[in-house]
């Protein structure tokens, strides 16, 4: 810590007199920290599953910085440097930096899950840029709390297309070092950041590209607007600058307003005046015509785990492996498949492999591939292998519970380096897929057995989906009738008399979804077109009885008609179908004695 910090530090903290040899952000802050009283007293670091939740939250802004976190880490590496990446609230979401100084970040509390904004760690870059919302630096002693002034940071906001401030790019590095660069690169990197963000909005909308010079159209330095119709909805900083505006605008002002002209395709530089006189160089694409939206998940999973899913895709997208924990037959592969469509790596390919369907003598081959010649019986050219098959798209490893330990360790390395080298081979490969697990074993219970690498476990089930077995489903004779009409059952008129569907809501389903599917299909094969069937139409060994309603009831005890509806979270009418009976006989059973 210089002279100069060591005299301003008591001077302000010893002698109430405001330093004179600070930046005035710097005093600025200290009194805001003050006032508040931060002191941080202890690290608070947020548990996996809530870390989990603010990744998919961010999962867009992730997606358009991480190829600016490696850049910055590259620049950085040899610094004793971090780079860090925060939420709109300082959380860190990203860390990457010198493996050596990572050590000394961890001490204090440079993590993932850990907050910086200035109320619970005074100033600092982070939560300093939050408070300005613009650029700063914070070097050594001009940390607020004395635990960081062995630590020097440059930070600088990151604002959505919208002009909502997203979170905070920042460099920290050893404060005994002067990082000179440090406060332009990771400006210059959130306005690349903003950049790329502003062009995922290309199809949906008009998207106008300009500068003053042509030559720099398409550079992280041209000003790029979005329109949505004729009205101006998103921007970024540049443009807002060179045409007077500000982040209140948005919403506000149409093309006319801002340009002489109409608002059409330029998809070759043209010359354009602003209403202000200026000249500007831009291109503009029209939004492309969309098609209808596919379902993004199949009838098989929607009724009842859209919502699983969308929070699934948003972890995935972020970069988080998918663990997917269900009975045979719960619809895991489904899953997978429907998360894979619906992700960002939709374009790429699915590779499904199952771990307990293979010999344990093929794993390793399937798996990693292999080179010619590697074994007696392998193929002339050799094979790549799963894993570089799922090369930028989603890799499922089914039943991954029962993959050997042996190639638990050599799949744990290559998610850890992302690299395969093939059977018989010296050569790496460098792979990018998502990855997405599913098993129907009780995996801690492996890993305290040993019977499954802890490591590996860990590195897997950063978010589980639990799917429940049919049985246990919240709308089961919904999510029937969703089947069967997705069969082809309601197109060719056929339907499910009440008897049959309360049979089936009454059955155990050991198979799951697989083994209702499969007497969906059965029953449709067997039926005529604009046939009703009924219970005496299922086979012998679907078959569950249907009492009357009053023996029905008569012989179902109050607790399992309380457990029936408590089930379906008190909807009167679903708990009534599985048990065979209509609504009104439930509700006078149940409420008689009232």
């Amino acid at each position: 810590m210089s002279i100069v910090h060591t005299t301003a530090r008591r001077q302000f903290f010893e002698e109430g007199i405001f330093p004179a040899d600070l930046p005035p952000k710097i005093v600025e802050s200290w009194l805001r920290c003050q006032q508040q009283g931060s002191a941080d007293v202890a690290i608070e670091r947020l548990g996996k599953a809530a870390l989990q939740g603010a990744l998919a939250d961010n999962a867009q802004m992730l997606r358009v910085a991480l190829p600016e976190l490696d850049g910055l880490y590259e620049q950085v590496l040899g610094t004793q440097s971090v780079v860090l990446l925060t939420d709109a609230s300082g959380l860190i979401l990203n860390t990457t930096g010198n493996p050596q100084f990572m050590k000394k970040a961890e001490q204090v509390a440079l993590l993932p899950g850990v907050s910086w904004d200035e109320a619970t760690k005074g100033t600092n870059a982070i939560g300093t840029a939050l408070a300005l919302r613009e650029s700063v630096e914070v070097r050594g002693g001009e940390h607020f709390l004395v635990q960081n002034i062995g630590i020097s940071c440059s930070a600088a906001p990151i604002f959505a297309p919208d002009g909502r401030l997203a979170g905070v790019l920042n460099v920290s590095g050893d404060a005994r070092l002067h990082h000179l660069h440090a406060l332009g690169l990771v400006r210059l990197a959130a306005q690349q950041i903003e950049h790329r963000w502003l062009g995922l909005a290309r199809d949906e909308h008009w998207l106008m590209r300009l500068h003053p010079r042509a030559e720099l159209l398409g550079s992280p330095r041209e000003g790029v607007l979005c329109f949505a119709g004729d009205t101006l909805i998103a921007a970024n900083r540049v443009a807002l600058h060179w045409l007077g505006l500000t982040w209140e605008d948005l919403g506000r002002c149409s093309f006319a307003e801002l340009f002489d002209g109409s608002l059409q395709a330029m998809p070759q530089p043209r010359m354009i005046y602003s209403q202000r006189g200026q000249h500007f160089y831009l291109t503009i694409t029209p939004p492309k015509t969309r098609a209808a939206a596919k379902p993004a998940i199949s009838p098989e999973v929607v009724p009842p785990f859209q919502k699983q899913l969308d929070k699934a895709v948003r972890v995935l997208n972020a970069g988080v492996a998918v663990l997917l924990q269900g009975e045979t037959g719960s619809g895991k592969e489904v899953f997978a498949r429907a998360l894979h469509a619906a992700s960002q790596r939709s374009k790429g390919p699915f590779v499904a492999i199952n771990c307990a369907a293979l010999p344990e003598s093929l794993i390793e081959s399937e798996l990693f591939g292999y080179e010619e010649g590697a074994f007696t019986g392998a193929k002339r050219k050799g094979s790549v292998g799963k894993l570089r098959e799922a090369n930028g798209g989603v890799l499922l490893l089914d039943e991954i519970g029962d993959m050997p330990l042996l190639m638990q360790a050599r799949l744990l390395r290559v998610l850890q380096e992302r690299e395969v080298t093939p059977l018989g081979g010296s050569q790496p490969y460098k792979v990018d897929f998502s990855v997405v697990c599913a098993s129907h074993r009780d995996l801690p219970g492996m890993v305290a057995a040993g019977e499954f690498r802890a490591d590996l476990f860990y590195r897997l089930q950063d978010f589980i989906v639990h799917l429940p077995p049919l049985r246990e489903h919240a709308d089961l004779p919904g999510f029937i009738a969703s089947l069967w009409q997705e069969s082809g059952g309601a197109a060719r008129g056929v339907l499910l008399a009440d008897d049959l569907m309360a049979s089936l809501v009454r059955y155990p389903w050991p198979g799951n979804v697989r083994q209702l599917l499969s007497l969906l299909k059965t029953l449709l094969a067997l039926s005529d077109n604009g046939a009703c069937l009924t219970y005496a139409d299922l086979p012998e060994e679907y078959q569950m009885p249907v009492m009357s309603e009053a023996s029905s009831l008569a012989s179902s005890s109050h607790e399992l008609i309380e457990n029936t509806i408590a089930r379906f979270e008190g909807n009167l009418s679903k708990a009534a179908a599985a048990l065979g009976v209509a609504r009104s006989t439930l509700y006078r059973r149940r409420f008689k004695a009232g």
